[in-house]
């Protein structure tokens, strides 16, 4: 208890003292070096219309998690299940709720309990930035942005301004000694104004990671990518095409049922850019295939008989393409598009002791998705700016017919395989998304954002077709066992977002309160079904098993980035975020919602070196899901120490310290251990990294 009072209370008065000292918190802006101040640093960076950037090479994190730079935005969070199997969170939402894009692509995970989430995709090594939309996602951005949108685009190739070529390059180096782990990225690129070209290779490694207790097994990851790319300038048009191999191999991820074995992953995208006349028009095209093998023996301990053991071999594949025209219209610019992707997922299980044993988890599984979308926008005005949009979208999914070895020798399992093969499995959904936003400048320093919105998502597809009683989830790691529901509805969400910009002197804050209120939001709840209850209780040991239904639920709370600039070349920056997720329906809270969390950072920069001593803060959580039988978790506060070098004006060596006082703690977004063979008892939640000396070094020519 004293703990958790301790991390909540350092939390906040750290936050009350910036005010009383400043009388104002700051946001990290775009436009800082406005101010004409020496070597400033910012991690994260935001426009007007509120896109939060991160840049990579400006955080202390060299682990190869890319969504633990969510933690640096305000809203933001990751749910954790693997050194490789990170899931992004904003505000309370997180998985299909999402709309999560690498190099503008979203991407999709060939396992049906995304152990390849998006975030996978984006090795941070060669990583060029982060970005979270704060507040409500316009329509642009795709389709089924319920819960926001997270962007993230890996270094490339540009063109310059002359005929001649030149040639630039990138190599990133890091180590840490928490996994003993390293990551290698290279860029190596030619360009002149017609041709750009290039050639990117990334590695990375790593040991289990420790805590202070012992060891995370199995957290080992091995993971490289390779890709090449090129484009073509003439007159207004250009023209890309893109090619990246992903290979992933032996990666432990400890809070699922199941560890990768490998995921080979292609993704070719082609996109154009151009005017005609007034017109600007875009177009992208992509493909993406994944073969994924898991299982549950090669990496953690074996079960203990024979009959037990288990590998999965998971197929997805997508096609997916965008068009778009902007416009000037009416002192404003018109966006109007068509974009859509065609996705198949198939998944079989089998028992290496056991050649006759099988299971069709997913059978020639599809969700198709076309989208028409309109979008008015009009410029930050002294006084007055815009953002009307309007989205249709139509979602259409069906599945094979499914059989296993279970269902031909256990009367329950053949139920509910008959019931599902029998079942009108052929299903759509009409979605559509309208969003207002109005930013109104108060005076030259503040400014009041208010937006609007309704957004709608259709089930997934483990949602709808997960026939027998698995946990084949999207990643949820509750350890509970989930059956999929033909009679689910879509969500349907209507969101209030309100913030300030302001600004006073040196000093900027921009915090937003929200409320999201969500009418048949899709939620495990206990079946009643007396076939799933069998066949869970006997063969997954689980005598409460979880069905996907609608239930109602409401997301509120407030966030906020801020930055203090003090004399002599001192500043206070970072963010605070809080989420309340809770069931309508009944008294239950919804699963896996982050506490209040804050990071706070006291930088001193001097000219070509910085020095910062950063707290990340969680305060306790026991407003927890009691269906999902979710544990609640203690506050916590760490310190973290790093600084940066910048020898030539190429090259940039940063090194420090996380953790400083190897503090054992649990994030709650962490998924909970489901390994024996761990100095991590079954069904604890995964514990934080411990302490851990890094350095990382960056040389761009």
């Amino acid at each position: 208890m004293n703990m958790t009072i301790s991390a909540h209370q350092a939390c906040l008065g750290t936050l009350i003292t910036i005010i009383a000292g400043q009388g104002v918190f700051t946001t990290a802006h775009a436009d800082v070096s406005e101010q004409k101040l020496p070597n400033i640093v910012v991690i994260g960076q935001r426009d007007d219309m509120l896109r939060v950037t991160i840049d990579p090479l400006k955080t202390p994190v060299t682990s190869p998690t890319t969504g633990d730079l969510l933690k640096r935005t305000p809203g933001g969070n990751l749910n954790s299940n693997g050194q490789l199997t990170s899931i992004a969170q904003y505000r309370g939402m997180f998985a299909y709720r999402l709309n999560t894009k690498v190099n503008g692509i979203p991407i999709t995970s060939g396992g049906p309990n995304w152990m390849d989430a998006p975030l996978h995709y984006a090795p941070m090594p060669l990583l060029s930035s982060l970005e979270v939309q704060r507040g409500i996602t316009p329509v642009s951005a795709g389709s089924e942005t319920i819960g926001g949108q997270v962007k993230t685009s890996l270094q490339t190739s540009e063109f310059s301004t002359g005929q001649d070529f030149e040639f630039h390059g990138t190599l990133n180096g890091s180590a840490q000694t928490v996994d003993n782990g390293f990551g290698f990225g290279a860029l190596l690129s030619g360009a002149n104004n017609t041709h750009r070209m290039h050639a990117m290779g990334v590695l990375e490694k790593g040991d289990d990671t420790e805590f202070p207790s012992g060891d995370i097994h199995p957290t080992e990851y091995d993971r490289s990518a390779w890709g090449l790319g090129y484009g073509l300038s003439i007159g207004d048009h250009q023209f890309g095409l893109d090619y990246m191999r992903n290979e992933t191999d032996d990666s432990g991820t400890p809070a699922l049922p199941m560890d990768i074995r490998y995921v080979d992953t292609d993704i070719i995208s082609a996109d154009y850019h151009g005017e005609i006349g007034i017109v600007n028009l875009t177009g992208k095209l992509y493909y993406t295939q994944v073969e994924h093998m898991m299982d549950n023996f090669g990496l953690r301990a074996p079960p203990t008989v024979l009959t037990r053991y288990r590998a999965t071999l998971a197929e997805g594949d997508a096609t997916g393409f965008e068009l778009g025209i902007n416009m000037n219209f009416s002192a404003g610019d018109l966006g109007i598009g068509i974009d859509g992707d065609l996705t198949n997922h198939d998944a079989g299980i089998s028992n290496p002791n056991n050649a006759a044993f099988f299971i069709q988890n997913f059978n020639d599984v599809t969700r198709d998705r076309v989208g028409l979308f309109a979008e008015w926008t009009t410029p930050i005005s002294e006084t007055w700016a815009y953002q009307l949009g309007g989205r249709y979208t139509q979602v259409d999914a069906d599945a094979g017919q499914v059989d296993g070895t279970p269902a031909m020798m256990m009367p329950p399992a053949q139920v509910l395989r008959d019931r599902f093969n029998a079942a009108d499995r052929e299903l759509d959904w009409d979605v559509t998304d309208a969003v207002g936003k109005l930013f109104y400048r108060m005076s030259a320093d503040l400014r009041l954002d208010i937006g609007l919105a309704h957004k709608e998502r259709a089930p997934a597809y483990q949602e709808l077709y997960l026939w027998l009683p698995m946990e084949a989830t999207a990643g949820l790691a509750d350890g509970k066992t989930y059956v999929g529901n033909l009679e689910l509805k879509k969500e349907k969400s209507n969101i209030i977002d309100i913030g300030l910009d302001w600004h006073i002197g040196d000093s900027r804050i921009g915090p937003r309160i929200f409320y999201n209120r969500v009418d048949d939001y899709i939620q495990g709840t206990p079946s009643t079904d007396p076939a799933v209850i069998m066949f869970s209780t006997v063969m997954m040991g689980d005598p409460v098993p979880l069905q996907f239904n609608n239930v109602d639920a409401e997301l509120y709370g407030i966030d906020t980035d801020f930055e203090v600039l003090l004399p002599a070349g001192w500043r206070i920056d970072g963010v605070l975020s809080y989420v309340r997720g809770k069931r309508r329906d009944t008294s239950d809270n919804l699963y896996r919602i982050a506490p209040l969390t804050s990071v706070i950072g006291l930088t001193y920069d001097r000219n070509r070196w910085t020095a910062t001593l950063e707290g990340m803060f969680a305060a306790s959580q026991d407003k927890v899901s009691g269906t999902n039988e979710e544990a609640p978790t203690a506050g916590y506060g760490i310190m973290n120490l790093y600084g940066s070098y910048r020898f030539l004006e190429e090259l940039l060596l940063t090194a420090g310290l996380n953790n400083v006082f190897d503090k054992e703690y649990s994030d709650h977004t962490n998924g909970v251990n489901r390994v024996s063979n761990s100095d991590i008892a079954m069904g604890e939640r995964l514990p934080g990294s411990g302490r851990s000396f890094f350095a990382r070094l960056a040389y761009n020519w």
